[in-house]
């Protein structure tokens, strides 16, 4: 099928789709039926010519295809949705700023002060790392921030801060008084994991021991945050990066960190950016300002 037969509400049907694992959880989101998102999916596969989701009980999942199609879609909205604002907007001096997820609470609003003390607007998108490199890439993407990037031959990257995984709790919780802690310790207080690659999926293994009760289940999460919540609204302990903490109510003064001995794993937080846009205000700025933005992952007060 010829590729302008794909249409924009095809990508955002496939995307809602792909977001919350259900086609009436999309449908719900788009304001239409289920059987229409069902619909647009069956015809979006026939035009690309492959299935792009698994049908289960619990809901839809990408398959190999789908996988593939979904970073196209995404930069082809992101890059539709740039054109419309650029146009509509008559004001210079906009930074479009990628960053993950992770990453955004803590080092956003310095990068917003950092660019607004020369001038410059900062457009905020949020992208998991490799779709930061790929928006970066294409030029949807003025600068990003990843986590364990590697800059391929287009773009440059330096590295701001290596941010160890950290075991904390909610300050004056019982383990805190411990001088030294073992994952037996552990094994009647609920955990959450963030989830920062394999290397979670392997601590959670190890921790999910047989006789671990229902009431201290292990979690694990996609965003520190989520789990740095899980430590002070519900009395969890949790597993985080070092640099989430910066984020968090109080820092350091609401949290303790407990002595639970990890692997050396670790974070490496990058600034990353074009090379043919190195001499550019907005990455000048940036780089001139890494050691702001490195105190601003390290300082947990």
């Amino acid at each position: 099928m010829p590729a302008e037969d794909i249409e924009t509400q095809d990508l955002r049907v496939f995307l809602a789709v792909a977001r919350h694992g259900s086609l009436s959880a999309a449908a719900k989101e788009l304001f239409l039926s289920t059987p229409s998102v069902g619909s647009r999916i069956a015809a979006l596969e026939a035009k690309v010519g492959a299935p792009l989701f698994t049908r289960h009980r619990r809901g839809s999942a990408l398959t190999g295809a789908g996988e593939q199609f979904l970073p196209y879609a995404q930069r082809c909205l992101a890059v539709l949705d740039d054109a419309r604002r650029a146009i509509r907007s008559s004001a210079p001096g906009h930074v479009v700023v990628s960053t993950p997820a992770t990453l955004a609470p803590v080092l956003l609003p310095e990068v917003v002060t950092v660019l607004g003390e020369k001038g410059l607007r900062t457009r905020g998108r949020v992208a998991h790392s490799h779709e930061v490199v790929l928006q970066l890439t294409q030029g949807s993407a003025d600068v990003g921030f990843l986590l364990n990037g590697v800059a391929p031959p287009a773009l440059m990257s330096r590295r701001l801060a290596r941010s160890a995984l950290v075991t904390v709790a909610r300050k004056g919780h019982p383990l805190a008084r411990r001088a030294c802690l073992e994952t037996v310790d552990l094994l009647t207080t609920p955990l959450t994991v963030y989830r920062w690659n394999s290397e979670a999926e392997t601590l959670v293994t190890s921790l999910d021991h047989p006789d671990r009760p229902a009431t201290a289940p292990v979690t694990i999460v996609g965003l520190p945050s989520v789990a740095l919540d899980m430590v002070l609204l519900h009395d969890h302990v949790a597993v985080v990066p070092e640099f989430s903490i910066a984020a968090t109510p109080g820092g350091e003064d609401s949290l303790s960190r407990l002595p639970l001995a990890l692997p050396d794993w670790s974070l490496d937080v990058q600034l990353m950016f074009r090379r043919d846009a190195q001499r550019t205000v907005a990455v000048q700025a940036l780089v001139e300002a890494a050691q702001r933005l490195t105190d601003r992952i390290t300082t947990t007060r």
